[in-house]
């Protein structure tokens, strides 16, 4: 037990001197903006812990842990359950994500983007407005693409052929 509040006494220490310029290379977050180390405007630059949950406004570097939300974030994330309010870089891997865009490679068993999904999207339920890239699932849905679904249930709401199973395309 005092080996484990030393080391979060360390780190807070060593990440201390970002509070000055509202960044910090290390955010351990136990449960929401309330119980984590840094409030959630500080900027993440570095790892992102969340034992139960963290949010923070910017988040660049590594996100691991059980619930993750952020406004923007260019990471690899790694969590049960990601949201991502505007923009997402990187890849995801969780069973819930939702972004509102997203750049990169989210998988997971539900995966929604809001707006738009540059790059691949594997999961059970994939949903995005528009997909510039791949969809791999057992239901993809999107509003425009210019890409390729691969599931049982594929869905292009304006495109040449709305409906198709196993591979829809539009370009």
């Amino acid at each position: 037990m005092k080996k484990t509040l030393g080391a979060f006494c360390l780190a807070a220490l060593l990440a201390a001197p970002a509070l000055a310029i509202d960044m910090t290379p290390l955010q351990i977050g136990i449960w929401g903006p309330g119980l984590q180390l840094f409030p959630e405007q500080t900027k993440v630059m570095g790892l992102r812990l969340n034992v139960a949950g963290s949010d923070n406004q910017e988040v660049m570097g590594v996100d691991l842990g059980l619930v993750s939300k952020a406004n923007r974030m260019d990471a690899i994330q790694l969590n049960l359950a990601n949201r991502v309010a505007a923009e997402f870089t990187g890849i995801s891997a969780g069973l819930f994500n939702q972004m509102g865009s997203v750049s990169g490679l989210q998988a997971g068993l539900f995966n929604n983007v809001a707006h738009d999904m540059n790059g691949f999207q594997f999961g059970l339920f994939n949903v995005a407005d528009d997909v510039a890239g791949f969809q791999v699932g057992l239901i993809n849905r999107t509003v425009s693409m210019r890409g390729v679904q691969i599931g049982l249930v594929n869905l292009i709401e304006s495109g040449p052929v709305t409906f198709f199973p196993i591979l829809n395309a539009a370009f």
